[in-house]
């Protein structure tokens, strides 16, 4: 077994990881790196899609590696891509016997359409369906070549011909591909079932297990092979609503013997502050957030705005559960609506065990439900009509069950409505009273320099309208240092490979009985 790490080495997000047994090459996400990205772009200023992938191999967003990227985004650029520091060729070889993905953050998925439209592709339906939701609603040029493949610089015939009657081309448009053009090999894997795929010196069997983040769907990877096994973790936590499923891994993976686990690390501080122990200082369970939030709304008499992670569906249920317990309609955007609504859609062509299972898990409230509306913003001529409302945000008019800024400038008291960065606007239209309105703030507190700018305006915002803001009540998506300390005891792999961390250095303080390896971008490390 081998392993090459090209993302998530020193920083927060990016992971791109090969584990190579055999004859076999299988690469675990094929994320953004936000540290990078920050660096060279903005809200305003992207690589451009002209350039196919050479924008992003040049600053070094994504790994120059031969035989796995699109030949599309290679062939029309083959006097760059082909000569150094590239060589990258057009080829039909594939390097890449299948991709595995743990989760539905950009930092792990952002790239997955470049590879080869025949690399297998495996996720759960969870995963599937968060990516097909943001597919709907984002403006992410990227996204919908990630579970399908559309040719690059493509022309197609116009369907009428010019006056001579000669047919005129055109170039490609979503629409204009054939169904059989656009299929990537998307395969849907089960918790706790194994892949399998033979080698010339034995079976590799590759398992997902559930874990808990702040994204339904993540999953930790184990990988078999002769009677050893390499640890995938992902994004975890073990102070959420779903702590057993992460219990539950640790079992599994403590059985597989394993030889290596490739962990993250996210709130992994530096050796100082470990050795101080100021890392406790911002630990909250999610069990924290529910009670803290609910004495807030408990207590608080007016309107009541709350942002939090918008794909968090624990923290989209919780504050749903807060306003039906005090009476309160929770409206939220939209998009959150999407979001929910694309569970339910996947959910109609499921078998009913998993059907009964995830509704264990995630209680979704109905559409009758009184307590859970959608706040549809004014849009084109402001008059609520279905003709200025374009996609998903058309679909709100056929349930019937959405308000705007006039009910609940109405009844302030009644509502606990969602509002992030977007949606500051709305603040006008509402005109509460000053000193009426509270805001909740359920998210990470800003940590870069893009981040505290927009908490700037967000401030400036609220002390315009005379809004109070909360203290931050927010449980974070990844594991405390204990946890994972404890988990990396329990787990016991001989060797211990930090990702998804600023400090991996600080792992060699955990005092584990492992070997602490500090990775380095494509270094090949080999285990036996």
């Amino acid at each position: 077994m081998n392993l090459e790490i090209f993302g998530g080495i020193n920083e927060i997000g990016g992971n791109k990881i090969f584990i190579n047994i055999g004859d076999k090459k299988f690469l675990f996400d094929f994320g953004l790196s936000f540290s990078e990205n920050q660096k060279y772009f903005s809200e305003f200023l992207n690589p451009r899609k002209l350039n196919g992938i050479i924008d992003y191999l040049y600053l070094g967003l994504i790994p120059s590696i031969n035989k796995l990227y699109r030949n599309d985004l290679i062939t029309p650029f083959s006097d760059i891509l082909n000569s150094e520091p590239y060589k990258i060729i057009t080829t039909n070889e594939n390097i890449v016997d299948a991709f595995f993905l743990t989760h539905a953050h950009m930092d792990h998925y952002k790239f997955m359409g470049f590879l080869k439209q025949n690399t297998p592709i495996y996720l759960n339906w969870m995963s599937k369906t968060i990516i097909e939701h943001l597919t709907d609603t984002s403006t992410d040029n990227l996204l919908p070549q990630v579970l399908k493949f559309y040719e690059l610089f493509k022309m197609v015939p116009k369907k009428k011909k010019n006056a001579a009657c000669e047919v005129d081309y055109k170039r490609a448009k979503i629409p204009d591909y054939p169904q059989a053009e656009t299929k990537r090999p998307i395969n849907i894997i089960k918790d706790g079932k194994s892949i399998h795929f033979n080698s010339p010196k034995g079976e590799i069997k590759i398992t997902q297990y559930q874990t808990d983040h702040s994204i339904p769907g993540a999953c930790s990877y184990i990988v078999e092979y002769n009677g050893r096994s390499v640890i995938y973790t992902g994004d975890f936590k073990r102070h959420g609503f779903h702590s057993e499923w992460v219990n539950n891994f640790i079992t599994h993976a403590r059985n597989s013997n394993p030889i290596a686990i490739i962990t993250e690390g996210t709130r992994v501080p530096n050796v100082e502050s470990y050795r101080k122990g100021t890392y406790h200082d911002d630990e909250q369970s999610e069990n924290d957030v529910k009670s803290r939030s609910k004495s807030i709304i408990q207590n608080h008499p007016g309107l009541i705005l709350v942002r939090f992670p918008s794909r968090n569906l624990d923290r989209i249920l919780l504050y749903y559960s807060l306003a039906k317990k005090f009476d309160r309609r929770f409206a939220i955007s939209p998009k959150i609506f999407h979001f929910i609504d694309s569970f339910r859609m996947s959910l109609d062509d499921m078998e009913g065990n998993t059907i009964k299972q995830y509704y264990k898990d995630y209680d979704l409230p109905n559409y009758s439900d009184k307590n859970l509306v959608v706040y549809l913003p004014r849009k084109s001529w402001g008059k609520f009509e279905s003709a200025d409302y374009k996609g998903y945000q058309n679909d709100i008019f056929n349930i019937d069950n959405y308000v705007s800024y006039k009910d609940v400038k109405n009844e302030p008291d009644k509502y606990l409505l969602f509002l992030d960065d977007f949606m500051l606007s709305e603040l006008i239209d509402l005109n509460q009273k000053p000193g009426t309105t509270l805001f909740l703030n359920s998210t990470t507190d800003p940590f870069s320099e893009a981040m505290k700018i927009k908490e700037e305006k967000l401030d400036a915002w609220l002390k315009r309208f005379n809004i109070s803001k909360s203290e931050t009540i927010h449980s974070s998506g990844h594991c405390s240092v204990d946890d994972l300390i404890d988990f990396l005891q329990r787990i016991d792999a001989e060797n211990i490979i930090p990702v998804h961390t600023e400090h991996p250095e600080t792992f060699q303080e955990f005092g584990l009985s492992g070997k602490v390896i500090l990775p380095e971008k494509g270094k090949r490390y080999t285990f036996k």
